[in-house]
């Protein structure tokens, strides 16, 4: 089979032109047909999208949801854990993670309270290795976030070794898996990292948009998301404005009316 990849951006393959063009043009026809059958068939192939992934990286059911990329993903997180959290402490991430994470990270960290730390790489290699993050991770850091194939080198991380090291120190460990997904194995249940973020755009050759936010269920009861909205409740048509209460599951990370086209427009490859 013939195939392409277009490293660090977007993977495709023959027939992917075509099974997208049908899958969106399906949806065109529901989404303008004169009857109120547009929302059931358009959460529906949101939640196909979202079992796929839970099936694809071994989540468990409710656990995981959609989200625009890694960036706005990984800022929900934040904005949910409980203010004591961070505050006063550090958040540990290596200096060949993707960009657009530690530019975040830095903008927020006086707001939050916490100290950005980013370890560095030693001269003239490409990769941080394993062992400095370890020697940099002591338990002031509050939240570490992990890169498991690096952008630059395709270094891939061992994720097991430095979650179990992050767990003893008592951080909350989560991981950008984006650049190995699809092409290397990732199970949620070999590593025990407490929330993952990602998108479909490279080896699951998907489109811009489709990506995801995972939070280990022991760390979801305690997170309460400031970016929230009528699709954050357990009923999202409870529109008593006194009574709002946050959907028990993953449900509680949604805000907003969802963005659909980018979980239709993801083609699960042949």
């Amino acid at each position: 089979m013939s195939g392409y990849f277009l490293y660090h951006s977007i993977g495709t393959f023959a027939g992917k032109a075509e099974l997208m063009s049908k899958a969106l043009s399906e949806f065109a026809s529901i989404w303008a047909a004169e009857n109120d059958g547009q929302w059931p068939a358009a959460l529906q192939k949101r939640q196909q999208f979202i079992d796929m992934w839970c099936q694809l990286i071994d989540a468990p059911a409710g656990s995981l949801t959609t989200a625009e990329n890694v960036t706005t993903a990984l800022y929900s997180l934040i904005g949910s854990l409980p203010r004591k959290t961070l505050a006063g402490k550090r958040v540990l991430i290596a200096g060949d993670c993707f960009p657009s994470l530690h530019f975040m990270l830095a903008g927020i960290s006086e707001r939050f309270g916490f100290t950005l730390e980013t370890v560095p790489l030693r001269a003239g290699e490409t990769w941080v290795r394993d062992d400095d993050m370890i020697a940099h991770w002591q338990e002031d850091v509050a939240l570490a976030l992990l890169t498991f194939v690096t952008s630059t080198s395709s270094y891939r991380t061992d994720l097991q070794r430095l979650t179990e090291h992050g767990h003893r120190m008592g951080t909350i460990v989560g991981a950008d898996i984006t650049q190995g997904v699809g092409v290397a194995p990732f199970s949620i249940a070999d590593t025990q990292i407490d929330f993952v973020v990602s998108t479909s755009l490279k080896w699951l050759c998907g489109t811009s948009g489709a990506g995801i936010l995972q939070v280990k269920p022991e760390l979801l009861t305690n997170c309460a998301p400031e970016l929230r909205g009528w699709f954050s409740q357990e009923n999202p048509f409870s529109w008593d404005l006194d009574q709002f209460s946050y959907a028990a599951d993953i449900r509680r990370f949604d805000h907003g009316t969802p963005a659909i086209l980018a979980s239709i427009a993801y083609v699960e490859r042949p």
